[in-house]
């Protein structure tokens, strides 16, 4: 079942100075307060982003062995 994940920080780290070289001025774990699925976010001067694509898996995401 899709929802509009409800993310909460649970950490928040300073950038390195490689990452700050790229443009990440923080980045933050956040768990969905829902289904407690975990992402990372960084924050940019464009504002804060999920550092990974959030795709929900389907039947053609699954390998069967």
């Amino acid at each position: 079942m899709k929802h509009k994940h409800t993310y909460e920080t649970i950490s928040h780290h300073s950038p390195t100075p490689g990452t700050i070289k790229l443009g990440i001025k923080a980045a933050e774990l956040r768990k969905c307060t829902a289904c407690k699925k975990e992402m990372t976010f960084v924050l940019t001067k464009e504002g804060w982003f999920p550092l990974f694509e959030d795709k929900e898996a389907d039947k053609q995401d699954i390998l069967l062995a």
